[in-house]
């Protein structure tokens, strides 16, 4: 008989990691609901993510994360995760079986195990996902992610801006359809061909990859990202509980959790939208724009964005007040669920809130690879918090 998988908890306490949280289904949803948050409007149906993981759960199986200055150096990890359009994603939801297959013919190429995973962004599908997968193969999730938002193109991370790459990356459909892309150091090609296999799979590919050793996940991931969200979660959803402001209490999140200061700038209801579906001419992404009328103190005022699956700039009466790689998102006012590209609708009622993006996205690279230019904007990237100086 062959000799038994280990489990997570055996997994750490070969690492020597004696702490680490056990995820339960009231966590996952916390986490959720922050990845969401930060998600600047794109991420995904979180309903999708989080019945995968409930599912996991409800096997048997256990899920556990742990702080990435825990992993040695020499773990192999990589990154579970879904590419392509997120309306394309409500209509067609995967099966279960797709990450497993994604990481089990990552490892074939690599020859060597995974043992941890390590979420993408947040968002939400593709936070959670990485906690459905540890749980269904036994290993930790690590408490990192490449964005601390979300963003449409695979090399838009911190991993790519601190030097490593997301090559080789495995695509796969729920078809068992597998393609393996591996281009080296040229991210913005893996992202191509990525892209084109998820169009040819129908709009959406399962994909494993960043392969990051656990020294070059320390050195370029946003650290403890998995926590900020869940700490924006756990803030909102007991101001439902309370009865408290849900904004408010998420801008306090930020401020013990990150030491940064978000922005409350405008209350509107949607009466516009021009938004087109992740045709082959925008290459698998919702793009469009929206217009807002402001309402309360904001009557008389107009807000307009722009999206490329998610937030990318904010203009209130022609002033740009947010420009990527700054997080831009529209909260329910009462409850503070996030308003996503693929679900607004006319007459949508929402606050906008703006966060400056973590400090390993600011880098030159950074603004270089995700940038207002790199989106189309002749405009130089200007810091959230200069923009709004005037409202702090």
């Amino acid at each position: 008989m062959g000799k038994a998988k280990k489990t997570a908890r055996e997994i750490l306490k070969d690492w020597g990691v004696a702490e680490f949280h056990v995820i339960d289904k009231r966590a996952i949803s916390e986490i959720t609901l922050g990845a969401s948050i930060l998600a600047t409007g794109g991420g995904g149906d979180p309903e999708i993510g989080l019945l995968w993981t409930y599912k996991v759960l409800d096997e048997g199986k256990e899920i556990l994360m742990v702080d990435p200055m825990a992993v040695p150096d020499e773990v192999q990890t990589a990154s579970t995760a879904c590419l392509g359009a997120a309306i394309v994603l409500t209509e067609k939801p995967p099966s279960g079986g797709v990450l497993n297959l994604a990481l089990s013919r990552l490892e074939r190429y690599l020859g060597r195990p995974i043992g941890a995973t390590i979420p993408i962004e947040c968002g939400g599908v593709n936070s959670p996902v990485a906690y459905a997968a540890a749980g269904e193969r036994g290993i930790p999730v690590i408490d990192v992610d490449g964005m601390n938002r979300a963003f449409p193109e695979l090399q838009m991370t911190s991993w790519v801006t601190h030097g490593v790459h997301a090559s080789p990356t495995v695509s796969v459909d729920d078809r068992e359809n597998v393609t393996v892309i591996d281009t080296g150091a040229d991210d913005v090609l893996a992202e191509t061909l990525a892209r084109r296999a998820a169009m040819a799979y129908g709009g959406i590919s399962w994909v494993a990859t960043y392969p990051l050793s656990g020294e070059e996940m320390k050195r370029t991931s946003i650290l403890n990202s998995q926590s900020i969200a869940w700490a924006v979660g756990r803030a909102v959803m007991r101001a439902r509980v309370e009865h408290l402001d849900p904004i408010e209490e998420l801008l306090k999140s930020l401020r013990k959790e990150r030491d940064v200061e978000g922005f409350r700038v405008f209350s509107g209801k949607i009466i516009d939208i021009h938004r087109d579906f992740g045709s082959e001419t925008n290459k698998g992404f919702t793009l469009g724009t929206v217009t807002m009328e402001g309402i309360g103190a904001d009557k008389g005022r107009t807000a307009s964005l722009d999206f490329q699956n998610e937030w990318l700039n904010l203009r209130v009466d022609g002033e740009i007040l947010c420009l990527p790689p700054d997080l831009i998102a529209i909260l329910d006012t009462e409850t503070g669920e996030p308003i996503r590209t693929d679900i607004m609708k006319y007459g949508y009622r929402g606050t906008i809130v703006l966060i400056p993006a973590h400090e390993r996205m600011r880098t030159p690279k950074g603004i270089d690879l995700f940038g207002p230019r790199h989106f189309g904007y002749d405009l130089d990237y200007v810091p959230v918090e200069d923009l709004n100086a005037s409202r702090r």
